[in-house]
């Protein structure tokens, strides 16, 4: 319930349209190669872009787009992005990894020492894995360089996009579609005279269910439930929860001083609420927040986050309430028994 950011429900009939009547599309008929391209068209123009690409979010494909833009220089990498993002830049030994500061959240402070040492080229993510801040602040900073934005989390919150950016790249997971099918946008048809990324087999329908799992996210209200959630279980819990950070409207890096979010995750199953402890916990592994560690938590103020995202299109201030008071009451009941 409050993991739509993370982990949305998959939307069927956006799923079924993927591939069409076959995995692959060896020899693409005139006609479906015309569909592609408008629709390949009609979402290039909804990012104000020029082209788009298929883009899988995979370990691999993440190296090799890592390795062209090497072609820059040294590359700075937000450690705070795509969990398979981080991991492959710790391959690369021509990546440095930007930590968000432990006080406030931010990757200022360390975006601008990378600058200051000749890094032209950076992957941004539009909101830090995890402790969910904004890095929308660095598009004007960032804009003389050539930066590469996951805004797969701002399309979701149907948040502004970043003006500047050269790439744009959209997980399909975040938007309701199957992990591993996803979208690289660019602002030049010939990618900046990267030509590899232009070898890309097609996949049948793609650009049509991205354009239309966007369209879905825009029709979302502009009532912001994180403050309304956080006002009611501070009301039970009082100093017992904090938030980490200020975050974007439907968002809350929320803290429990003392728990095991784990434990309260699996409780809160048979009522029917799904939470997660940060991607190291949507990805099934046992280690808290790879984020916070890098930031200089300890393991077990890590364990401590509870990673929430609102899809109001589905929830009412009666349903927040409601949640807030099982959370807080499962929490409760855990304490006392851990003693």
């Amino acid at each position: 319930m409050f993991d739509f950011l993370h982990n949305p429900p998959l939307n069927r009939e956006l799923i079924n349209m993927l591939g069409g009547d076959r995995v692959n599309m060896l020899s693409i008929t005139p006609n479906a190669q015309q569909k592609s391209k408008k629709d390949n068209q009609a979402l290039s123009e909804t990012l104000h872009c020029a082209i788009s690409r298929p883009f899988s979010f995979s370990l691999e494909s993440f190296s090799f787009l890592l390795s062209l833009c090497e072609a820059y220089g040294r590359v700075g990498v937000i450690a705070s992005a795509n969990k398979m993002l981080y991991e492959a830049s710790r391959t690369h030994n021509n990546c440095i990894q930007i930590i968000p500061n432990i006080d406030n959240g931010s990757v200022e402070s360390g975006v601008r020492e990378a600058l200051s040492n000749g890094v032209k080229c950076f992957f941004v993510p539009y909101l830090n894995e995890d402790i969910l801040t904004s890095n929308l602040y660095l598009d004007e900073i960032l804009h003389s360089c050539f930066s590469v934005w996951d805004i797969s989390y701002a399309l979701a919150l149907n948040l502004p996009l970043p003006k500047n950016a050269n790439f744009m790249l959209i997980n399909g997971e975040n938007l309701g579609v199957l992990r591993g099918y996803g979208i690289l946008c660019s602002k030049k048809s010939d990618f900046f005279g990267l030509s590899a990324l232009s070898m890309y087999l097609e996949i049948e329908n793609l650009y049509e269910v991205f354009i239309k799992a966007i369209s879905l996210k825009q029709e979302c209200s502009g009532i912001d439930y994180a403050c309304r959630f956080f006002e009611h279980i501070k009301e039970i819990l009082h100093d017992d929860v904090y938030r980490f950070y200020n975050t974007p409207k439907n968002t809350l890096p929320l803290g429990l001083v003392s728990s095991r979010a784990r434990n309260l995750i699996q409780s809160l199953l048979f009522d029917d609420i799904s939470l997660i402890n940060g991607v190291d916990c949507l990805y099934g592994f046992s280690s808290p927040s790879f984020v916070l560690r890098l930031m200089g938590f300890s393991e077990d103020r890590a364990r401590e986050l509870l990673c929430l995202s609102f899809n109001n299109q589905n929830i009412d201030d009666t349903t927040i309430k409601e949640s807030a008071v099982k959370i807080a009451n499962n929490f409760l009941q855990l304490k006392k028994l851990q003693g």
